[in-house]
């Protein structure tokens, strides 16, 4: 136990946030910074298309408004909601605009990961992550540690931690852990029978109505405290550079704290590094800036519209007594939302995290059974599906720390070898890049 709190620290807190920098300031150069230096053309290809009708697609393959919501699904879990009330009670307002900033880099990594996955993709099913380090760089090993901690990860964070998460929301409004387990593995069983074309049906609805839903509740009680935005936006930018409030000057011990906090809360957020965007995406049908266009949307989403409406009701609705300090997420966003929902606040706290604690866990086992099928091959699928329904079960049912430290040894081991395929394929980034860009060029000279 001591040893993995050790290599975790080692890991989380002093090895992956400046490879994760690094790597994503060093993908921004080599791809133009896209997509953020086209960001309105990023949004306008990728949210401004989800209303369309889209062209018939196999009933055995997602399309690309249901990958989007997949891959949406397995990066917005309970610590989106939890994880960002634990980052401004910890690392103070400045938290927030930290975790902009890693939203920023993460655009930036996933656009990479998802160009060179694509690009590297095979027709015998390779692609995403596996495909760019088994094919790119040709390291089996590279991809055999990627693969392992996948799986692992996919068990791990995206399973047992996310029906403990649903299990322990609904009995705060009184459903025993036993039912809660039952009805999760019955659900995900139904759900993961259909394969990639029913998780994606699934996610299609269930993502906007979550999503739309969350961000209302928010919306309301933010407009209820209006007069108070200016000066917690202030707040932001003030504890960011650690600025005292009283007498001026700069504590540098602040500013590493709030930066340290959100950088980290950031990436945990979005999984932005992690690789798993990649594999999310490996199935689509459109190019490859395409796909890393509707990546970086996703980080969009999840970093810099849920976290930040999430951030700003706890700045606005509790005192900083009240707020700072405390390491029980789940507890301050109760109290947040209590001020104005009063006695349903519970409720509504409940479903939304128990649906996107489910949400993550359906998104998650895409990336869990690539990984399988690339250390076991193809016809045992049903093996780890198995596996994946007792993981869910086992989840909901309790908790122990050990299990926990080792999900984030494999979130840290999945980023790893993911930024080592992505620092090595950086000349072949800027020739994809490049071609790209020329036939954007091209083809907008001959409509016009």
């Amino acid at each position: 136990m001591h040893l993995l709190h050790m290599i975790n620290d080692l890991l989380w807190q002093w090895i992956l946030p400046p490879l994760l920098v690094i790597t994503a300031l060093c993908c921004g150069a080599q791809s133009g910074w896209l997509p953020l230096s086209r960001f309105s053309r990023m949004l306008r290809t990728t949210y401004g298309t989800l209303l369309q009708k889209q062209a018939p697609h196999s009933a055995h393959k997602p399309s690309q408004r249901q990958i989007f919501a997949t891959a949406l699904a397995a990066t917005m879990g309970t610590g989106n909601l939890v994880g960002t009330a634990a980052a401004i009670s910890l690392g103070g307002a400045g938290a927030l605009f930290w975790m902009w900033i890693s939203a920023l880099l993460g655009m930036l990594l996933v656009y990479a990961e998802n160009v060179l996955g694509i690009h590297f993709r095979r027709k015998n099913g390779l692609g995403g992550t596996l495909a760019y380090l088994h094919e790119g760089i040709g390291s089996k090993a590279l991809t055999l540690l990627f693969a392992i901690c996948c799986m692992g990860a996919s068990l791990g964070m995206g399973n047992l931690a996310q029906s403990n998460a649903l299990a322990l929301a609904l009995k705060g409004v009184g459903i025993p852990l036993p039912c809660s387990a039952l009805i999760t593995v019955l659900c995900t069983a139904l759900i993961l029978s259909g394969g990639a074309a029913r998780i994606g049906s699934v996610t299609e609805w269930l993502m906007p109505m979550l999503c739309g839903g969350y961000l209302l509740g928010c919306g309301i009680l933010l407009s209820r405290h209006a007069q108070q935005l200016p000066t917690v936006m202030l707040q932001i930018l003030r504890e960011a550079f650690g600025i005292r409030a009283m007498g001026g000057g700069i504590a540098a011990s602040a500013l590493l704290h709030s930066m340290s906090i959100g950088i980290r809360r950031g990436i945990f957020s979005n999984e932005a590094g992690l690789g798993s965007s990649a594999l999310l995406h490996m199935e689509a049908e459109g190019t490859a800036q395409q796909q890393g266009n509707w990546a970086a949307a996703e980080v969009f989403a999840d970093t810099v519209l849920c976290c930040t409406a999430t951030a700003l009701v706890l700045l606005t609705t509790l005192s900083p007594a009240a707020l700072y300090g405390s390491s029980d997420g789940a507890a301050l966003l109760l109290r947040a939302f209590s001020s104005g929902f009063g006695r349903w606040a519970a409720w509504f706290l409940a479903i939304c995290i128990a649906l996107l604690a489910f949400a993550t866990l359906i998104g998650w086992y895409r990336c869990g059974l690539a990984a399988f099928r690339y250390l076991f091959g193809t016809k045992q699928d049903s093996i780890f599906c198995l596996l994946y329904l007792f993981t869910a079960f086992a989840g909901a049912l309790g908790r122990a720390e050990w299990v926990w430290l080792l999900c984030d040894l494999c979130n840290g081991c999945m980023a790893l070898p993911n930024c080592i395929g992505l620092l090595r394929l950086l000349p072949v980034l800027h020739r994809v890049h490049t071609a790209s860009s020329s036939r954007f060029l091209h083809d907008s000279a001959k409509n016009a």
